[in-house]
């Protein structure tokens, strides 16, 4: 029993120590130490071209953004691993806005980084080898980049014009000087012109004419005007004095002259191709091919030099001595029944 209650004042006097006491204060004071450090955390946020330094005691990413102030988007990029022991590192990558104009349409995408090629694969825009456009396909983004795309397309056109008609005037001695009559109304043609067209965004730049055809001919608007001149385009080049040539083989005279008129590629009896300038006369009296000069006597009408091509029965039995030719219906009524003159030269 008495050695009992000399351990317990032995004990007694052990905690009564400063040495203890101080001891007992290292430890308590490091286990607090620990205590703290293994609860708090640093993070080192880089966003915006600045960096933050984070203590905090939780490791939840929003949680740590969330208590620095710092928002994204759903387009930022943001680069978190997690924790080494009570450090952990944040990088965000800002995305910015990207303009694409193409087919008269502005697409916008969000990009942190990559080339045009990448932002026109994001905006699902494609371009062939003709398109214009204003980047390089390899050129790396900026901020607020516009990018420009012309279409560029190659096409055959063709289009249906109007040929205009011209107009032509004749001169006539089937009229009285001055005097004018509607030979011919005017109308215009038409043709189809196909182009070789070069487009940017549906806009024609460049066009080449590949070909030309005509599907109908414009008809000529003709006039007559009254002259002194002959109807006969023929030249035989005999010298005309006072309305008759000066030589000749012999002379009809006061002869009935008509007019008359037929379809194109027409012939006369003697095989020639009818058109003015040719007449049909009484074979027996002169022959075909014969080479004529006819005339009123006082002037006022010169058919003019012709040629003998053609027959017909008034003028096998002498009711009249000549039909001129003419290469309209309207000429050879406008001729009616003149008196004329037949000189044949040769």
């Amino acid at each position: 029993m008495n050695r009992f209650f000399y351990m317990m004042r032995l004990a007694g006097s052990v905690f009564k120590s400063r040495g203890f006491a101080v001891s007992l204060l290292s430890v308590l004071m490091s286990l607090t130490v620990y205590a703290v450090s293994s609860t708090t955390n640093t993070v080192y946020i880089r966003a915006d071209q600045q960096t933050t330094i984070l203590t905090t005691s939780h490791r939840d990413l929003d949680t740590i953004l969330e208590e620095c102030g710092i928002s994204v988007s759903p387009h930022d990029v943001v680069d978190f691993s997690g924790f080494d022991g009570n450090v952990a590192e944040i990088n965000i990558t800002r995305a910015f806005p990207v303009a694409i104009r193409a087919d008269q349409t502005t697409y916008r995408v969000m990009m942190t980084e990559g080339t045009v090629a990448d932002a026109l694969a994001k905006a699902g825009v494609s371009i062939d080898d003709d398109d214009l456009i204003s980047h390089p396909m390899y050129e790396f983004l900026e901020e607020n980049e516009r990018i420009f795309i012309n279409r560029i397309d190659y096409r055959t056109m063709s289009y249906e014009e109007e040929i205009p008609y011209e107009v032509e005037i004749r001169t006539t001695p089937l009229l009285q000087n001055g005097r004018s009559r509607m030979l011919q109304e005017g109308a215009a043609g038409k043709k189809i012109l196909t182009y070789g067209e070069t487009t940017k965004d549906g806009v024609v730049q460049e066009a080449e004419l590949l070909g030309e055809n005509i599907i109908l001919k414009p008809t000529t608007q003709i006039h007559l005007v009254g002259g002194d001149v002959p109807v006969s385009p023929y030249d035989f080049g005999y010298t005309i004095v006072n309305n008759a040539p000066t030589s000749y083989k012999s002379v009809i005279t006061n002869a009935k002259a008509t007019g008359y008129s037929a379809g194109g590629n027409a012939r006369g009896a003697s095989g020639n191709s009818l058109s003015a300038g040719h007449v049909a006369v009484n074979p027996n009296l002169i022959p075909y091919g014969s080479k004529l000069y006819i005339t009123s006597a006082d002037g006022s009408f010169v058919y003019g030099y012709a040629i003998a091509s053609d027959t017909g029965t008034a003028l096998i039995d002498g009711t009249i001595g000549v039909d001129l030719f003419y290469d309209t219906y309207l000429e050879s009524l406008l001729n009616g029944l003149r008196t004329v003159n037949i000189y044949v030269l040769e």
